[in-house]
């Protein structure tokens, strides 16, 4: 593990700092994000403040932010309680292979710990086959699913 670097909280006084980060993550992954940086920031904003609907850990090294990991709390009715989705895990690329990924998994499952929450999710592309190698050394895959988006239409 990275002993250099301290994984925290996100709070609002950090998301001039994030923000930049998250967008590269964003972009990372091409067309699959439309979100621009003010919807970006207002989405940030909105889940820092309030820890009901998730939390956002930072990974800092030398008073710059090199990584986030962003938690949803949602539900899941096959078995009937809340859970911890992990939508937005990203290391700067720099940064990668220092053990600081495995730092903000492991707390993002004790922040859920914290919490009462049993079960951390999270999804992966299958194309992302470095990720997934790197997933399936950390826990069993549960199995394989199909990811299906249905545009809504809303602005």
């Amino acid at each position: 593990m990275n002993l250099s670097c301290a994984i925290r909280p996100a709070s609002d006084g950090d998301l001039a700092s994030l923000l930049p980060l998250f967008r590269d993550y964003q972009h990372h992954y091409g067309q699959l994000t439309s979100a621009g940086e003010e919807q970006t920031r207002a989405f940030l904003g909105d889940l820092i403040a309030d820890p009901r609907s998730g939390f956002v850990l930072l990974a800092v090294r030398e008073g710059s932010i090199v990584g986030f990991a962003a938690v949803y709390i949602t539900v899941s009715g096959l078995i009937a309680q809340r859970i911890a989705h992990l939508g937005d895990l990203y290391v700067a690329p720099k940064e990668r292979r220092s053990g600081v990924a495995t730092a903000l998994f492991d707390a993002v499952s004790q922040e859920a710990r914290s919490r009462g929450i049993r079960l951390v999710r999270w999804l992966s592309l299958s194309s992302n086959t470095d990720l997934n190698r790197w997933y399936s050394r950390l826990v069993k895959p549960a199995g394989t699913f199909e990811l299906f988006l249905r545009p809504t239409g809303a602005p």
